[in-house]
């Protein structure tokens, strides 16, 4: 790491001390010729030209390396005994095998200006055994964990050990009340799943929450699907970016565990 400014020119980066235009002036009129006046007045304006130039170049390389930095971070935790139900590619999977309740799909970046990016990199996790082992407790399928990487950690900027490290850490403080892990099929107000996961987790507001939800076949009401819990890039919970949005009518069905 280099302690002296960058100068940005042409979309390349050389270690160029940066200088004023004032200083640069004065390097130009140290001396003062009649005979050069010409010349330097012509020197002095393509020298401003390129500054400016420059400039632009350096806010463009600041802007387009913040919009490459994710701003936001949402979890994306899957109310498994639903998820079984509806899609029965899942079923033969260890999450609906073993009769997980919760489990996690995804930890999503978001971007500054909205845009999502997905399949970044086709590299393989690659996990100690040790992580593999702390990570399925909350992911317990390493098909989906693979897929997962690929789709979203990958686009994350994070290396797959740091993602489900996050990921994994994310899951542990976030306290999920127990009435969403029902034996059986039950109907509670979005209102009061909303209130419980508030008292249980200091700092999550109403903002940081989205409940999405599926319609059930043969039911009035949805069944309640995913809940999403939203984070700045420090951890901290934050407002969730505005797509999707919560679709959840006033009551829904929590799917019990078979």
């Amino acid at each position: 790491m280099h302690n002296n400014p960058l100068f940005v020119t042409q979309g390349l980066i050389t270690e160029q001390p940066l200088l004023s235009i004032g200083q640069m002036i004065a390097r130009i009129h140290n001396s003062f010729d009649p005979f050069k006046e010409g010349m330097r007045t012509h020197a002095l304006y393509l020298l401003f030209i390129s500054m400016l130039c420059g400039l632009v170049t350096i806010k463009a390389y600041a802007e387009d390396n913040n919009q490459n930095t994710p701003s936001n971070f949402t979890l994306i935790i899957t109310m498994t005994p639903a998820a079984c139900a509806l899609d029965p590619e899942l079923q033969k999977l260890r999450q609906c095998q073993d009769g997980f309740t919760l489990t996690i799909s995804s930890l999503q970046a978001e971007w500054p200006n909205g845009k999502r990016l997905e399949n970044c990199s086709r590299e393989p996790t690659n996990l100690s055994p040790l992580q593999e082992r702390v990570v399925e407790r909350v992911m317990p399928d390493k098909q989906l964990r693979d897929e997962d990487w690929q789709r979203n950690g990958s686009c994350t900027g994070m290396t797959p050990n740091v993602y489900f490290r996050t990921i994994a850490t994310y899951a542990k403080r976030l306290v999920v009340p127990p009435e969403l892990a029902t034996p059986r099929d039950t109907v509670l107000a979005k209102s009061f799943i909303i209130n419980r996961l508030q008292q249980l987790n200091p700092g999550l507001t109403e903002k940081s929450l989205l409940l999405r939800c599926t319609p059930y076949a043969g039911h009035e009401l949805p069944i309640l699907t995913t809940v999403r819990s939203c984070y700045n890039n420090q951890g901290q919970y934050d407002a969730c970016f505005a797509a999707p949005k919560s679709n959840c009518p006033a009551n829904v069905i929590i799917h019990g565990a078979p």
